[in-house]
């Protein structure tokens, strides 16, 4: 048993230290290294727990973060009986968090005698609704399996019937393989027949899941789940204490991404092949199956009122494609009425049909599935009307081009500054929200351009250093001789960054992990890749090939792949050891200026007399940069090699705030013709 003593009255800050500091209950329990940045940290975040304040805490790698906040929040939530909600970007924190995190905390709790009335913490893992099998509505399903499905989709009902048996949470994510999403709608808790009130029987999945979250003393949830909630009126009101939940206090781990995440939970996103979706549930002419076959109540005119709106759908969506996006990507939106509004008048057609459906329903929960969808089509109707418009003013609107629809066309929206938004629902809420990652500032220590981009306006500010040894384990290769990125000569850039790529990897034992900015790049080098005898017997892994988390597994248990990736593989990856022994920067990660809504919040800047490349292009990009860099060092023993293959790093002026932000600056420069051997000889020196 560890015996430290705490001050009586309860002191949450002294509290902590006594566990953190060196010497404390942490250390003696568990034998581990004192840090004294996580013992900073954990204190911090207590005296915001007790003060209800808002902090913004950088936290380098190594610095045991989660365990930091975990602590001091637990207790809080246990003493104060205020829920605790832990908000991450990433499954992989999630599970971070509930298969070690907490097992430990609650061994540190029991075996200390002044933590024991704590160990008997509750934490609920909270995912979104359509995550969760709702039971009830697998019975209904099953009886009604012939109106709704045809013969394969009644096979996969049956499935999940089985599955249903079996399973201890009833979520998706379960099911191997994954549930075909048109089956599994019609089963989900997504709708208002899954209920407290009709769902009390305590067989469903999701109403046991709010119940336990309810009750408990920790909730966990995402970043798209928090702010998806929060948009839709889920969290507390505006005279209640507490973002999510009444009384609540808040984390918000791997918070670099609260502002992209934000901005697309507060604007819109639709699509052809959604709408299309939503309508042939209602009914689909080609199979005549759906929800008005399913109940039998409805005529020839109700049919028509569905098919009238699936023609009126595919016409605007088409149109859209062939008018504005033959040609490019993304199209920005900035005159009202850009395109007629086709969907309108079917669709208020449709929405007065369903409710003429529900009066002639024979139960409660045939009416509430009618009424459900109704707000889905007035809902995709409101949405489609503001777009044309252009009806918010403080909003981005622009259409993109589908990889995964080659008819359609998504209509997107976003806000052009999500900090007054963050600020209203985040942290005028009166209680404590602490944002914490490992890269918060732009290369400089400084916090208050993160700060201020997320509406965090009054709060403290703190930097704790990654305490790993960077400038012994970590070699750093820049390159002076690449070609300026240009859109004409695309494909001699690609064969340059696949020639220094192959060689990059032929030099270093471990596994490799390749970064882009772009899908061009990544594809056109792949395909180059596969062709140079170097690396013939390598495994290369490419983004998309198969879902990330399984690519990630495959690429760590061969040990010296070569991963390949964007966007999303900046960040999140924790391969420790030589299965990643090198992180290859191809170009720094700029947004794209061409993109509306970067165009939008630059013209902004730009009008309001700022630097919009100073102020919001270069952060965002060193920002990005440092969690590129990020993947390679997870922990104390590892070691490998960073090689920025963009000479502008070394050319431009802002190159600086590039070489600022790397953990070792004592850079070595290269070219492509001393590439391979400078790699060689940066690796083998790690090894001595």
């Amino acid at each position: 048993m560890i015996s430290v003593g705490f001050p009586d009255p309860f002191n949450l800050p002294e509290i902590c230290d006594g566990i953190f500091r060196e010497g404390g209950s942490l250390q003696a329990l568990f034998g581990l290294e004192h840090r004294t940045a996580q013992h900073d940290m954990a204190y911090a975040c207590a005296q915001a727990f007790s003060s209800d304040s808002n902090l913004i805490f950088e936290a380098g790698t190594g610095v045991g973060k989660s365990l930091a906040y975990l602590v001091g929040g637990i207790i809080a939530a246990v003493e104060f009986g205020r829920p605790f909600v832990v908000s991450t970007h990433t499954i992989a924190l999630q599970q971070q968090i509930i298969r070690r995190e907490l097992p430990r905390i609650r061994e540190l709790f029991s075996k200390t005698p002044s933590l024991q009335k704590y160990a008997g913490f509750k934490c609920e893992l909270l995912l979104g609704r359509n995550n969760y099998l709702c039971t009830n509505r697998l019975k209904r399903a099953i009886a009604e399996k012939t109106d709704l499905f045809g013969s394969k989709q009644s096979l996969e009902i049956e499935r999940i019937a089985r599955w249903a048996v079996t399973t201890k949470t009833g979520l998706a994510e379960e099911m191997n393989p994954p549930p075909d999403w048109e089956v599994w709608s019609w089963v989900n808790a997504d709708s208002s027949s899954c209920s407290s009130k009709k769902c009390f029987d305590g067989t469903c999945f999701y109403q046991n899941a709010r119940r336990r979250a309810a009750a408990a003393d920790v909730v966990i949830v995402n970043h798209s789940l928090l702010f998806s909630m929060i948009a839709s009126g889920a969290g507390t009101d505006a005279d209640t204490k507490g973002v999510l939940l009444p009384g609540d206090m808040c984390v918000l781990d791997e918070a670099h991404r609260i502002p992209e995440v934000a901005g697309d939970n507060f604007g819109l996103s639709l699509g052809r092949s959604a709408v299309m979706r939503e309508l042939k549930r209602i009914y689909d002419p080609k199979t005549r199956k759906g929800l008005v076959s399913r109940w039998k109540i409805a005529g020839e005119f109700d049919r028509l009122a569905v098919a009238r709106a699936i023609e009126a759908t595919e016409d605007f969506f088409g149109g859209i494609r062939r008018e504005f996006l033959s040609s490019r990507d993304t199209v920005a939106l900035s005159a009202e009425a850009w395109t007629e509004p086709l969907l309108n008048a079917p669709f208020e057609e449709l929405a007065q049909t369903l409710d003429k459906l529900a009066m002639r329903a024979k139960t409660e929960d045939q009416s509430d599935e009618l009424k459900d969808f109704k707000r889905r089509i007035v809902g995709i109707k409101n949405a489609v009307e503001e777009a044309v418009f252009i009806a918010n003013e403080k909003q981005v609107y622009w259409l993109e081009k589908p990889t995964s629809d080659p008819f359609g066309a998504t209509i997107r929206s976003a806000p052009l500054d999500v900090a007054p938004i963050l600020s209203e629902v985040l942290f005028s809420k009166g209680t404590s929200v602490i944002l914490s990652s490992a890269t918060l500032a732009a290369g400089d220590g400084n916090l208050e351009s993160f700060r201020d981009s997320v509406g965090a306006y009054s709060a403290e500010c703190m930097v704790c250093p990654s305490p790993f040894d960077y400038r012994n384990n970590m070699r750093v290769l820049l390159f002076d001789d690449s070609p300026e990125p240009d859109r004409e000569s695309k494909k001699l850039e690609c064969d340059w960054l696949a020639k220094n790529i192959a060689a990059l990897c032929s030099a270093v034992k471990g596994g490799t992990l390749v970064l882009f900015t772009g899908y061009y790049e990544l594809n056109k080098c792949a395909g180059l890749l596969r062709g140079f005898e170097s690396l013939q017997g390598r495994s290369i892994f490419v983004q998309k090939d198969m879902p990330r988390d399984k690519l990630v597994q495959a690429f760590e248990e061969c040990g010296n792949g070569i991963l390949m990736g964007t966007d999303s593989f900046w960040t999140g990856i924790d391969v420790p050891g030589d299965a990643l022994r090198q992180v290859i920067i191809t170009r720094l990660p700029f947004d794209n200026p061409g993109h509306p809504l970067t165009a939008a919040r630059v013209d902004k800047c730009a009008a309001e007399g700022g630097n919009p490349f100073r102020q919001i292009t270069l952060p965002a990009a060193v920002i990005n940069f440092r969690q590129g860099i990020g993947r390679l060092i997870r922990k104390k023993s590892d070691k490998g090699l960073v090689c920025v293959l963009d000479s502008r790093i070394l050319n431009k002026p802002y190159g600086k705030n590039f070489i600022d932000a790397l953990p070792n600056a004592d850079y070595i420069r290269v070219d492509s013709d001393s590439a391979f051997d400078a790699a060689l000889e940066a690796d083998e020196s790690l090894s001595v």
